[in-house]
């Protein structure tokens, strides 16, 4: 390993011992005593030594009752101490989880929409929460076990020293070797580690996805194709693990050969000590009983560091997502001022990507109070410039002025709050209707969220849902049909107040009844609100204000319908067509 990978371990490490920061009272509170569980117990060899010996030499039945009672009480406080660290630990490691989990999703929260579109969405699952768990898991198991290891076999050394040198020596020959033995299990058991994370967020990604998107697969008979695909995956996240207990496989038995050696050499120079008068039947037990108290430690030791690498792998991919500052939505405006709704484009360039340009120099002017009606073909930017306004995405040339203001120097939530987007793909929440609809104004009661229903002339559709207002929508909305979501999303629309209002080909994929039920809610929805408005169908369109065409990411023309179709242009081509396809 490398000075810098090593150091760049050695960070992380600190790091995460910081998340426990809050906690010090506890964490000293557990390494106090983890430290007296490793002392008691390894002084019970000594104890035990001292009541053989003495018991030999003198036959005294009463002080070995005496001392009975001693060792058992020693037991009892070994496991009652052992009973407080296991919850003290535990309780740690929760904490740590709890706070650690709200900062990661705190921060995904606040990251541009771009993340989104470019980050699989189990891949977020996983940091949020199996990384999370594996991270806690320092705590539980790894680096105050290791503590209390490191100090029981500290103990255990000098007082193996204290009581016999010679056997001491001898005990511990085969320390090199198991030490050696350790340094390339730690080695390549990290790389396992690191695999097995990489395999998990994949096979996360694939089940999200897939799962989601369960009715196209079955609606192109793709079930053997994914399923084919899911083997795949599976079979790397089994090989993977399989990869980290191949060097368990290996190294406990080498371990466990170590420790046999050290027995045999043990009893065999011991049993010479006896002859020898060296050492006597209570100093051989209390060594026989050393060497597993020391070397379990240390075999132990390589199975914490196991821990301690997985958390170390997790902690890393976490600190990925809580120290990307290039994906945070930054929030630099001051104004706070109510939004009237005039918007201006000057020269307005924008792309995805850096080579592929999708808005190339649109510049318009939209009164306060009037609607904009944006048309072209699939691909020309119409939904581009809808998700410029508010922000979720941010223009790379040009200006767009809100009230003569640029954009960014609104605040994000003053700016949002204005603004009302009817999208064509509705997401709802799981969860009540009043919950879906009241999700950027959680202060409007049931009575204001009837009211607005009402304006809208919609109370009727949610009035007829079983439940009304309390009707339980499930995930992504599944319980109600695309025409009922699309009537929520315009109630949920109105519900802000906004005084801008963005419809992005929100009617392109309902029926005409309920095409129908929504003309009176369009009507309410943008009367006196500067409204933006994407449709395929034109006939949408005809009563705005301000109608641009788009084509290839330029405005190809623009003006009111009459207007435009004097021009018999691109518009007027648009118009004929949809009118040829309908009669």
């Amino acid at each position: 390993m490398s000075k810098k990978s090593k150091f760049i371990n050695l960070h992380i490490f600190r790091r995460t011992l910081g998340l426990a920061a809050d906690y010090k009272i506890l964490l000293l509170g557990l390494i106090s005593l983890t430290v007296l569980q490793s002392a008691i117990s390894a002084v019970q060899p000594y104890l035990y030594q001292f009541v053989l010996d003495e018991f030999v030499q003198t036959k005294d039945l009463e002080f070995v009752q005496k001392w009975f009672f001693i060792l058992l009480a020693v037991l009892v406080s070994l496991a009652s101490v052992g009973t407080i660290s296991a919850y003290f630990s535990a309780k740690i490691g929760q904490n740590v989880i709890l706070d650690t989990r709200q900062k990661v999703y705190s921060k995904i929260l606040s990251f541009k929409t771009a993340f989104f579109d470019t980050t699989p969405v189990g891949l977020s699952v996983t940091r949020v929460v199996s990384d999370i768990e594996t991270l806690a898991s320092l705590f539980a198991s790894g680096i105050i076990t290791i503590i209390g290891d490191l100090f029981q076999i500290l103990i255990i050394a000098v007082l193996m020293f204290l009581m016999n040198w010679k056997l001491a020596t001898v005990t511990l020959l085969v320390l090199p070797v198991l030490l050696y033995a350790g340094n390339i299990f730690r080695k390549g058991i990290k790389n396992s580690f690191q695999n097995v994370r990489a395999q998990v967020s994949e096979l996360n990604a694939f089940l999200q996805e897939h799962i989601t998107g369960m009715a196209i697969i079955k609606l192109f008979s793709k079930q053997d194709q994914e399923l084919n695909k899911f083997k795949s995956i599976n079979a790397k996240h089994r090989d993977a693990h399989l990869d980290s207990v191949y060097y368990y496989s290996i190294f406990f038995p080498v371990v466990d050969i170590i420790v046999s050696i050290a027995f045999a050499l043990l009893i065999w120079f011991g049993s010479l000590g006896i002859a020898a008068k060296f050492t006597t039947p209570g100093e051989l037990t209390a060594f026989i009983m050393f060497i597993n108290m020391f070397f379990r430690p240390i075999r132990t030791i390589a199975d914490r560091f196991n821990n301690i690498q997985m958390g170390m792998v997790a902690a890393e991919r976490i600190f990925e997502i809580l120290d990307n500052e290039v994906d945070l939505e930054k929030d630099a405006g001051h104004l706070d001022l109510a939004i009237s709704g005039e918007i201006e484009f000057k020269n307005v360039q924008f792309s995805y990507t850096q080579d592929f340009p999708v808005l190339k120099d649109i510049s318009f002017k939209l009164a306060a109070g009037k609607t904009l009606a944006i048309v072209g073909s699939t691909g020309s930017g119409k939904s581009t410039i809808m998700n410029l306004i508010p922000r979720f995405y941010e223009h790379q040339k040009g200006k767009i002025l809100i009230d003569n203001h640029p954009i960014q120097n609104y605040s994000l939530s003053r700016l949002r709050r204005s603004i009302g987007v009817v999208p064509q793909d509705v997401f709802l929440f799981s969860g009540s209707l009043h919950d879906n609809i009241t999700i950027n104004r959680e202060n409007i009661d049931l009575a204001q969220a009837e009211k607005i229903a009402k304006e809208i002339d919609l109370y009727d559709f949610i009035d007829g849902l079983p439940g009304g207002f309390s009707f339980n929508v499930m995930e992504r909305g599944q319980s109600l049909s695309l025409g009922q979501r699309q009537l929520l999303s315009f109630i949920r629309a109105v519900a802000n107040n906004p005084s801008i209002i963005i419809m992005d080909e929100a009617t392109s994929s309902i029926d005409s009844e309920t095409e129908f039920l929504l003309q009176r809610a369009v009507e309410t929805l943008l009367s006196k609100r500067t409204a933006l408005v994407v449709a395929h169908r034109l006939s949408t369109v005809v009563s705005a204000d301000l109608i641009l065409v788009l084509d290839q990411g330029l405005i190809a023309e623009q003006g009111t319908h009459a207007e435009l179709l004097k021009k018999n242009g691109l518009y007027a081509k648009f118009y004929h067509r949809q009118l040829m396809m309908q009669g």
